[in-house]
């Protein structure tokens, strides 16, 4: 059994939880961001979703924009359009929503770092001139590398799909960190975004249970949220492979299941 400490967003942080839960596991939610979907409020993206064999690519920003996309869109896909992602954890989510990878024409980085840089530096995105590319996103995030597709030729249009809100933990799931803090108990803490570093690290300090929580393992997918985590003095933050089964099999690992990043 481990102690799991979780940022991931509301409500995609309840579904994780209830699986780690059903594997024995202690689950504490420390969301601090809720995601809320547009896509009632936006006839033009039900529209959209009707028309997507028009798109040469549809680019999922994140397992969230896939989520929300497929709550209206269903389990079909036009067979010559294009699926591009970020990383493992969108393709997990891509398969849980009941479409084949195989079935149509996948872009996707094959190693770290999984962001939009790496993907835009794949063919064809590498030079998409006259290529119709379609971007699922939410309200934050980077837009400079959909600046540089447009730059080099391609017909790009951004479509948000969900906002994300600032939200306050559960005073419940932070009592839970509070009593593992204070018997000192071993936890690991799951990070997907810096923002969530911030907020739960100054959270924590707040609490006077931030030296605790820095002394304990760490997990994160992308080497800058890992490096901010270590600047921080979390001196045990690892570098993980995206993904809800990545987490799962860190945790249950015997040995150091991440790549600990060097100082």
């Amino acid at each position: 059994m481990t102690r799991v400490v979780l940022s991931q967003p509301r409500p995609r942080v309840d579904r994780l939880a209830q699986r780690l839960q059903a594997d024995g596991h202690q689950c504490a939610c420390l969301s601090v961001r809720r995601l809320q979907s547009l896509v009632v409020e936006q006839p033009e993206v039900s529209a959209t979703f009707e028309r997507l064999a028009d798109w040469d690519w549809v680019v999922f920003v994140s397992p969230g924009a896939i989520e929300i996309a497929f709550q209206s869109i269903g389990n079909r896909w036009p067979q010559h359009t294009g699926i591009a992602l970020v990383g493992p954890g969108s393709l997990a989510e891509l398969r849980g929503q009941g479409i084949d990878p195989s079935a149509q024409p996948l872009l996707m980085p094959e190693q770290a770092p999984y962001d939009a840089d790496a993907l835009i530096a794949l063919p064809p995105f590498d030079a998409p001139k006259g290529l119709k590319v379609l971007v699922l996103a939410g309200d934050l995030g980077r837009q400079d590398w959909i600046e540089t597709l447009a730059g080099r030729g391609a017909l790009v249009r951004r479509l948000v799909l969900y906002r994300s809100l600032a939200c306050e933990p559960a005073a419940g799931q932070l009592a839970q960190v509070r009593q593992w803090a204070k018997a000192k108990d071993p936890v690991v803490f799951s990070f997907t975004t810096r923002d969530a570093v911030d907020s739960i690290d100054e959270l924590l300090d707040g609490h006077g249970i931030s030296a605790w929580a820095r002394a304990q393992q760490a997990f994160a997918p992308h080497a800058r949220i890992v490096l901010h985590l270590r600047e921080l003095g979390w001196r045990r933050a690892c570098l993980l492979e995206p993904g809800d089964q990545a987490l799962l099999a860190a945790i249950e690992s015997d040995g150091n299941p991440g790549k600990v990043l060097n100082d």
